[in-house]
């Protein structure tokens, strides 16, 4: 995936990073760039001494153009991680090094564990239906520990006092002005005065939320590896996390399923989710007005970062972008 935030490295920077970290003597083979990514530049290779496969993810370089959200948001990430590998069981790389300093390299980076399966995007494919129900289960399972992480304000990772809401109506509203600001500045082709009306329409919604979860926002298929065990394939990890803020977990619902309109077409991962002991106990229609708002954020997401893509890529991804917002403003509307 080529990309204009991908901060590209050359090997000898990548070996300076290793031996920083990992002490001078240690030295690395097989480095590999990871090209799935549509975002951060990121490396796997293997450490000779300790015998491993780590990853190393080179941030974006400060200045690039960005939508304001993802400014400097590798320290989300490996906060996340963090989180969650010491209040829940869900499966995530371990952190080994990390730098913010931005004295190494012009940019954020971090050093983890390396996972040895497949994508849940490569493997869907080749398991049966059964398999990928039980996968859809697992995952629903793990979001839902996920969302028992609660937070002490609304919106995304900050320490800007201002920007962590009191409520989450406040800061939803808050987070899609900010992108359609950002969208404008991009001379982005979206239906701004409706997407306005439409949110105000339906914001009471957004008042059920009545504590801040931690969502992920990002656990789609190609986030989330497996690996064969035995004859079918199970949950090795989950990787992403830098789209992370507090709010409401059915958030995470139009994030994990990319190209489902309706939550409830994907019945393996939400009756497993609503029998998990989540505070989401019954599907109703206050769900699905979440779930299409929450789908609207992605969609206009979507369509205002193809500006640093390739054109055909970008043409695509926006051209299907704008037929998922369109149907959510419809289904809003109603």
């Amino acid at each position: 995936m080529k990309s204009k935030t991908k901060h590209h490295l050359t090997e000898s920077q990548i070996k300076k990073l290793v031996r920083k970290n990992f002490g001078e003597d240690c030295e690395i083979t097989d480095l590999t760039e990871l090209k799935g990514g549509q975002f951060n530049a990121v490396y796997a290779m293997r450490r000779t001494r300790e015998a491993d496969r780590i990853v190393l993810k080179a941030g974006v370089i400060p200045g690039t153009p960005l939508l304001t959200y993802e400014r400097d948001v590798m320290p989300t990430e490996v906060a996340c991680i963090r989180m969650l590998k010491e209040k829940t069981n869900v499966p995530v790389p371990e952190i080994l090094a990390c730098d913010f300093s931005k004295t190494e390299i012009d940019s954020n980076y971090f050093f983890m564990t390396a996972m040895e399966g497949i994508t849940l995007s490569a493997a869907a494919r080749k398991m049966d239906r059964q398999n990928l129900d039980r996968i859809r289960a697992q995952m629903a399972e793990y979001m839902v520990q996920m969302h028992q992480i609660k937070g002490s304000y609304y919106g995304y990772f900050t320490e800007q006092k201002k920007e962590q809401y009191p409520t989450w109506q406040a800061a939803f509203r808050s987070m899609v002005e900010q992108l359609l600001e950002d969208a404008e500045e991009h001379h982005t082709r979206l239906p701004y005065d409706r997407i306005r009306r439409t949110l105000h329409d339906n914001a009471s919604y957004l008042d059920l939320c009545q504590e801040p979860a931690l969502v992920d926002f990002d656990c789609h298929d190609g986030n989330v590896f497996v690996k064969k065990d035995g004859c079918e394939y199970t949950v090795e990890g989950i990787l992403d996390f830098e789209r992370a803020y507090w709010g409401d977990p059915i958030a995470d619902f139009p994030g994990a399923f990319v190209f489902t309109d309706d939550i409830s077409k994907e019945p393996a991962f939400l009756n497993s989710y609503l029998k998990a002991g989540s505070e989401l106990k019954t599907y109703d229609e206050s769900v699905r007005k979440r779930y299409l708002l929450y789908r609207m954020y992605l969609s206009i997401i979507m369509t205002a970062e193809c500006f640093r893509y390739g054109w055909l890529y970008g043409k695509l991804q926006s051209a299907l972008a704008r037929s998922f917002l369109d149907k959510c403003l419809k289904g809003l509307e109603k």
